[in-house]
């Protein structure tokens, strides 16, 4: 029972709310979800993989030198300490993301939902504060290091800590190679042009119509990533897809394609690709 209870503490942790604020890495897996999923999963399999390369090492050093480590005019054992500590509280949130994220792939599931229930998860807010406690002590185990003259009583601890640092910022490096690797119109300059949002008269030209799964092949809305309640306003692209009424419409100002085929709302519909169900 007792097992059972932390499993599902356990799952809800890792599992998202339907929380209203998206995090900004939805809007990039929104718009190229392929290139986005492999980034993300190379990115969290490393910094997994890479947070327990340098904690075991540097444990294994300060429990073996915890006391000389002491006598040098800097507490670099106690920031090597808390590095450590705080680079294996994000591995777990890195590595399920990449294992899930994995699963997903291979069943051919839904990237974005995968990725927006973990964006809104505990665990993911928990990381993000996590990451940012490590950004400031990051910063300031290289002032000490700065500041730090050659320890004759632990000379390793100052080779240790320059360690540490420089794998971090190699680690950093590698996420900016693999970002650029991922997106290479970014790498090259080369933005694709954004097309031009449409008028509201062109939107609400766009036919309206009531959800109901016995008539719709969409089940959820593409913008939102929610699934769609019964008698939902819809609209219909000319492409055939259908999205939430103030959801498209949203869409449509900025930008005047279908979210899921990018076909351009103002281009005629092919015979098969044209409605034939009933609009309001």
């Amino acid at each position: 029972m007792v097992l059972q209870l932390l499993q599902g503490r356990l799952v809800r942790f890792f599992d998202g709310d339907e929380a209203e604020n998206a995090d900004p890495l939805l809007d990039v897996v929104h718009q190229y979800p392929e290139e986005a999923a492999w980034f993300i999963k190379v990115v969290m399999f490393f910094g997994s993989i890479s947070g327990l390369v340098i904690s075991i090492p540097c444990s294994i050093f300060l429990a073996m030198f915890w006391t000389p480590c002491g006598l040098c005019n800097r507490p670099l054992r106690y920031w090597i300490l808390v590095h450590c500590a705080l680079q294996l509280l994000q591995a777990p949130v890195r590595l399920v993301f990449f294992l899930r994220l994995c699963h997903v792939q291979r069943i051919n599931g839904n990237i974005q939902e995968c990725v927006r229930q973990l964006t809104h998860s505990s665990a993911w807010r928990t990381s993000k504060v996590v990451s940012i406690v490590t950004y400031g002590w990051f910063i300031l185990g290289v002032v000490w290091l700065l500041n730090s003259t050659h320890c004759k009583s632990c000379p390793g601890l100052y080779r240790l800590s320059l360690a540490v640092i420089f794998a971090a910022v190699a680690r950093l490096l590698m996420t900016l190679i693999v970002f650029y690797h991922s997106f290479p119109p970014r790498l090259q300059g080369q933005q694709p042009p954004k097309p031009k949002g449409a008028n509201q008269e062109l939107i609400d030209s766009l036919p309206l119509m009531v959800y109901s799964p016995e008539r719709s092949t969409d089940q959820s809305c593409a913008v939102c990533l929610s699934e769609f309640d019964k008698d939902a306003v819809l609209r219909r692209l000319p492409c055939a897809h259908s999205f939430h009424r103030n959801c498209i419409d949203k869409w449509l100002r900025r930008n005047k394609v279908c979210p899921l085929c990018l076909q351009d709302i103002e281009v005629p519909a092919s015979p098969k690709g044209r409605w034939g169900k009933k609009t309001i």
